[in-house]
């Protein structure tokens, strides 16, 4: 009889042969990963800060997929960098479309004028709004505040203070500053804002719109004041019927401002029955 002989293979060998072929498995793995990572369309999410130019490279717009950027379109329909919020935009190439989204933010601090010389008088209480002539923010509006509210006992004692004050615009972005207040025996709060009673624009937004007041203050007012409230209030109250000598189918009250947005009357437009309209003043036509 025939013996046969079967020389067994190495446990070692067979273990090294095991390793090379894993290690074969995963080098194609990675390969083919790597390959469908680059060559896969994967967008990303934007932050721009609102004002900022916004980019038309639609490389600043893939994650992956850049191989083959010049056969596809991006579309940037209906997005405003000059306001605050979240947009989509798209990328489409052959059939297939994805969507991304661009967040506008604004993290800037106001720019803001200041009216460095206030004086109220002894006692006065006062809006912290009436020290910012002006702000410049794509956040508005801008509200102003006292850093240290105590101070408002200081207006108590005649004299000339340097207050802090901190101004925020919409998006809670923040800055300081100091300014100075005066305080006097006058009767009336004295500032560039409550002191300019020319007429700069109105409520409507109409350029075009004559500049005959209604009713005009002897000092400008702030429009979130209760003084405003009242005024407003007691003009609704008037019998326009009595300023003209025809029939009024409807009226309004537009408000005027002074370059500082500070409140220096009311103004009344009243449509007559046959269409015409015409803005009146504080006195009997003949």
């Amino acid at each position: 009889m025939d013996e046969y002989f079967y020389e067994e293979e190495k446990p070692n060998l067979i273990f090294v042969k095991c390793l090379i072929i894993l290690f074969l498995i995963g080098v194609l793995g990675g390969i083919f990963i790597y390959y469908k990572k680059q060559n896969t369309v994967r967008i990303k999410n934007v932050t721009i800060e609102v004002g900022d130019k916004l980019s038309t490279n639609i490389n600043d717009y893939l994650k992956s997929g850049n191989r083959f950027s010049y056969k596809y379109k991006l579309y940037l329909d209906g997005i405003d960098t000059q306001k605050v919020g979240k947009y989509t935009y798209k990328i489409k190439y052959n059939k297939h479309t994805k969507k991304g989204y661009i967040n506008v933010v604004d993290t800037t601090a106001p720019n803001v004028l200041l009216d460095d010389n206030i004086t109220i008088g002894k006692g006065t209480e006062f809006d912290p709004n009436i020290f910012v002539l002006k702000c410049e923010d794509y956040s508005l509006p801008c509200s102003v505040n006292l850093k240290n509210k105590a101070v408002q006992n200081k207006i108590n004692e005649i004299g000339e203070y340097n207050i802090d004050i901190v101004i925020s615009d919409s998006a809670g972005n923040k800055t300081n500053k100091t300014v100075k207040l005066i305080v006097s025996d006058v009767d009336e709060i004295s500032s560039k804002s409550t002191n300019d009673l020319e007429y700069y624009t109105n409520s409507l937004g109409d350029d075009s719109l004559s500049h005959i007041l209604f009713v005009k203050l002897n000092s400008a007012i702030s429009e979130e004041s209760s003084e405003y409230e009242k005024l407003f209030l007691d003009t609704s109250t008037v019998d326009f019927s009595e300023f003209v000598s025809k029939d009024i189918y409807s009226s309004r009250i537009i408000t005027a401002y002074n370059r500082f947005g500070y409140v220096i009357g009311l103004q009344v437009e009243v449509t007559f029955k046959d269409g015409t309209k015409k803005l009146i003043e504080n006195k009997v036509e003949e």
